[in-house]
């Protein structure tokens, strides 16, 4: 039911998102939905803790790269695979910005899906981890809301990421201490 309303949340945008919607993309009998979630708010709240599991699942996935690549994987990942659940979020983000409910769940839930990054961060030397994932993320999410939103047809997200990384004065691969 939850990856019903993330598909719908990411294909109709926040107004699509009603139980009625994914009832049916989930071939569910009306009102199944609505039992489960009972309200707007419930069912954004299902749709961003599905979101942040997937994230984490993803994020580990790719913390074993280096640096700049794992980090532009993902961003290809978030563009490309898996674009209507990054669509979804985005919607996320919006609705959080008028529901202070949601708002903070998006900031424990993004805690929770970041600690690979940090975990790599640490590995890779970073003298403030949590400051350096915030610099990251913050660029990749607008790379990718650039790329969903203007599509290049050529997204190559490694160039930029390597270069912020060596800004960072992080290394590359996480046997690499930061200078």
């Amino acid at each position: 039911m939850v990856e019903a309303a993330t598909t719908v949340l990411g294909t109709q945008g926040a107004r699509g998102l009603t139980h009625r919607a994914v009832d049916a993309e989930a071939g569910l009998p009306a009102g199944t939905t609505s039992n489960h979630f009972r309200t707007r708010g419930a069912l954004l709240a299902g749709v961003l803790a599905g979101l942040a599991e997937r994230d984490f699942t993803v994020a580990t996935e790719f913390a074993g790269e280096g640096l700049a690549e794992g980090a532009a994987r993902f961003a290809r990942h978030m563009a490309g695979p898996d674009r209507v659940a990054t669509l979804a979020r985005y919607a996320l983000f919006l609705e959080a910005a008028w529901d202070p409910q949601l708002r903070l769940q998006l900031e424990v839930t993004g805690t929770r899906a970041a600690a690979p990054l940090r975990a790599l961060l640490v590995a890779s030397g970073s003298a403030d981890p949590d400051r350096h994932a915030k610099i990251l993320l913050d660029h990749i999410e607008g790379m990718v809301l650039h790329e969903l939103t203007r599509p290049s047809g050529d997204f190559r997200p490694e160039e930029p990421l390597r270069l912020l990384v060596s800004a960072l004065g992080l290394g590359g691969s996480p046997s690499t201490t930061a200078t």
